[in-house]
């Protein structure tokens, strides 16, 4: 097991990975807490060998990605919500992107994506 930390602001980012014997090869799992919620997991299988920069790396950006995607989408629906939109179209795409930048949460995921 090794455990990769990031610390940005007030929000401590904690990755716990591991790695697993499979029967075609292995496996990389990692789950993340920040500031001690477990903010999900993500599997990522390997045949033969990475090309990683370093063990796990692929993992916890996959990770990391799908935590920015639901909050995105999260915001998404909040955003259509509070405007009664019922779809986003392209003439509206700039408004929810500046929506999206007043978003403190997803600007720290965001960066912890940045720093692996």
């Amino acid at each position: 097991m090794e455990i990769k930390k990031i610390k940005i602001d007030n929000m401590d980012v904690e990755f716990v990975n591991d790695s697993y014997n499979t029967r075609n090869g292995f496996k990389h799992v990692s789950h993340c807490f920040i500031n001690g919620v477990d903010m999900g997991e993500n599997t990522v299988h390997y045949l033969n060998r990475t090309w990683e920069c370093y063990p796990y790396q692929t993992c916890m950006r996959g990770l990391i990605n799908k935590i920015i995607e639901e909050r995105t989408e999260m915001l998404k629906e909040l955003f259509k919500e509070m405007n009664g939109y019922k779809i986003i179209s392209a003439s509206r795409k700039e408004e929810f992107e500046k929506f999206l930048e007043h978003d403190d949460i997803l600007y720290y995921y965001i960066e912890v994506k940045n720093k692996i």
